[in-house]
């Protein structure tokens, strides 16, 4: 069988197969890197168990693709942090502007866990420097540091830092006196990474406190 028949049942058993059937499809075309199956993938993810969610998603970051952001971004809602996790790792593979643009919007979610994959997310995203993406990014984060939950307001302090966002010393500044400590240990490392003068000195006279 020629790697084009195997690819061609693979795709065959994805549409109609059992379970089974499915799932050994499922490995086939991840290995492939075989992108044209993302649209099926995208329509099992929703209605499958939590284990073969789990399974998809897996794969999903190994095939990027603008056609999985959405039901990705929706995904983000589901109680399974397991599976919440890997949906991060596969937005993340992906870091295409429409993966950044739902992450932002994902920022303002009504659910702490959301907000937390999104800031999360979007640190570990490479965002060109000196861009509007960049800035509208910034903002966004900025504004995440002052979100009443702890973990979101930590993975905005670190994805600060990881993106090295000198204009936001300021905000990180402040965070430093934040009441939960994993979002001071995060505004302190970010402000390290960050190293300019200004940063320099905000580390400086927090320690003196």
């Amino acid at each position: 069988m020629t790697q084009q028949d195997r690819l061609q049942q693979a795709m065959m058993m994805l549409e109609l197969g059992d379970i089974q059937d499915r799932l050994d499809a499922l490995t086939i075309v991840t290995e492939e890197r075989h992108l044209p199956a993302v649209p099926l993938l995208v329509t099992w993810l929703p209605n499958a168990d939590p284990g073969t969610r789990y399974l998809i998603v897996k794969s999903l970051t190994q095939l990027p693709h603008d056609d999985a952001v959405p039901v990705l971004l929706d995904a983000l809602r589901w109680d399974d942090m397991w599976t919440r996790a890997a949906i991060t790792a596969a937005l993340i593979a992906n870091g295409s502007v429409v993966v950044i643009d739902g992450l932002m919007d994902a920022l303002r979610d009504e659910k702490n866990a959301v907000r937390r994959a999104a800031a999360k997310a979007l640190g570990k995203i490479e965002i060109q420097a000196q861009t509007n993406t960049h800035t509208i990014v910034m903002r966004g984060l900025s504004a995440a540091l002052l979100d009443v939950d702890d973990g979101v307001r930590r993975f905005a302090a670190e994805a600060l830092g990881r993106l090295g966002a000198e204009g936001k010393v300021s905000e990180l500044s402040h965070a430093l006196n934040d009441k939960d400590a994993t979002v001071r240990i995060a505004a302190f490392r970010a402000l390290a990474n960050i190293d300019t003068p200004e940063a320099r000195n905000a580390v400086r006279q927090w320690s003196k406190q």
